[in-house]
């Protein structure tokens, strides 16, 4: 491959790695958010986009270099640049694919939440949708819950030997 193609091919395929990496970013981040359009989520579309980016990315320096039967025409150009695009598509499919992944685990946790919620009684209920804190003592002056301890089975006075 000549100077000139070697220089268009990488160019072209930058200019597409990036606008597929974007579109993927975009949708994916509004895929995996949350009913109540929280973007908790934006973060793993992100990590999953810049993995993206890398394997697209090694593909495209990999087909740059090889086959040297390749170089010398246009038709060759457009030859590495197809193969390039069938390479991309499968890295674009790979990467829906854990996104829907992602989405499916969001939703499942969503529903067995919501499932558990609507089997407790009311009271326990109300208690439970508070935000979950850790039942451990808190740093003196900081707020938080306090560990509550069942007696010991002889009740005689807690933690007895």
């Amino acid at each position: 491959m000549t100077g000139n193609e070697l220089t268009g091919f990488l160019i072209i395929g930058l200019i597409i790695v990036v606008a597929d990496g974007q579109v993927l970013y975009r949708s994916g981040r509004r895929y995996l958010r949350g009913p109540d359009g929280d973007e908790g989520s934006g973060s793993m579309a992100r990590m999953v986009v810049t993995v993206f980016h890398l394997v697209a990315l090694g593909l495209l320096a990999l087909l740059s270099v090889i086959g040297p039967g390749w170089s010398g025409s246009a038709a060759a150009l457009v030859g590495r640049i197809g193969v390039f695009l069938l390479l991309l598509a499968v890295a674009h499919a790979a990467t829906l694919s854990v996104l829907a992944r992602r989405r499916q685990d969001t939703v499942v946790e969503t529903h067995l939440h919501d499932r558990d919620q609507a089997e407790l009684p009311a009271p326990r209920r109300a208690a439970a949708d508070a935000s979950w804190q850790p039942a451990v003592t808190p740093v003196p002056g900081q707020g938080g819950p306090h560990p509550q301890v069942s007696p010991d089975l002889g009740d005689h006075g807690p933690y007895r030997a």
